[in-house]
C-alpha cells in the first residue's frame, strides 16, 4: 500500500494567493467604479507597462535572473516537457504579473505620497529620515537580489573589510 502524504504548506500558499487576488480584485473593482476615472487610467496604463515588463523578463536568460522555479513532482514532468504547457504557464505568469502590477500601482503611488509627507514632517530629524528611506527602499533591495550575478557574488562572498566571508 502506497503512502499518500500531502504537503499542507501548498494548500496554505494557494489560499494566501486566492485571498490576496480577491482583495486586489475588489480594490480594482472599486477603482473602476469611481466617477473621476483617474485611478482607472493609471491602473490600465500600468497594467500594460507591467505586461511589457513581464514579457521582457521572460526573454532574459536564466543566467541573469533567479526565479527559483524548480521541476515539480515526477508525475508532472512529462507534462512540463511539452512546449505548449510551458508557454501556457509562462503566459499565465505574465497575465498574473500584469494584474498584480495594475492592482498595486495606485496604492503604491499613494504610499509614495505618504512617504514624501512623512519626510516633510520629519525635516528636522535626520535619524527618522534615514529610517524612513530604509523602510521605503527595502523592497527594492529584495527585488535586486533576484539578479543572479549581484545576489550570488554578494551572498557567497560578502565583503567584510579587507577579507571576504562566505555567508
Amino acid at each position: 500500500m502506497a503512502s499518500l502524504k500531502t504537503n499542507i504548506g501548498v494548500l496554505w500558499c494557494l489560499l494566501t494567493v486566492v485571498f490576496s487576488v480577491k482583495v486586489f480584485f475588489t480594490v480594482m473593482r472599486h477603482y473602476f467604479r469611481s466617477e473621476e476615472g483617474g485611478e482607472r487610467s493609471v491602473c490600465l496604463t500600468f497594467a500594460f507597462f507591467f505586461l511589457l515588463l513581464a514579457m521582457v523578463a521572460l526573454v532574459v536568460r536564466e543566467d541573469y535572473l533567479e526565479f527559483g522555479l524548480e521541476p515539480g513532482s515526477p508525475a508532472l514532468r512529462p507534462l512540463c516537457r511539452l512546449p505548449l504547457a510551458k508557454l501556457g504557464f509562462k503566459l499565465a505568469l505574465v497575465a498574473l504579473c500584469s494584474f498584480l502590477g495594475a492592482c498595486l500601482t495606485f496604492p503604491g503611488l499613494r504610499l509614495a505620497q505618504t512617504h514624501l509627507d512623512a519626510l516633510h514632517d520629519a525635516a528636522h530629524e535626520p535619524l527618522a529620515q534615514v529610517l524612513l528611506h530604509a523602510g521605503f527602499l527595502a523592497p527594492v533591495i529584495i527585488v535586486v537580489m533576484w539578479v543572479k550575478p549581484l545576489s550570488r557574488d554578494f551572498v557567497l562572498h560578502a565583503p567584510m573589510g579587507k577579507q571576504t566571508v562566505q555567508l
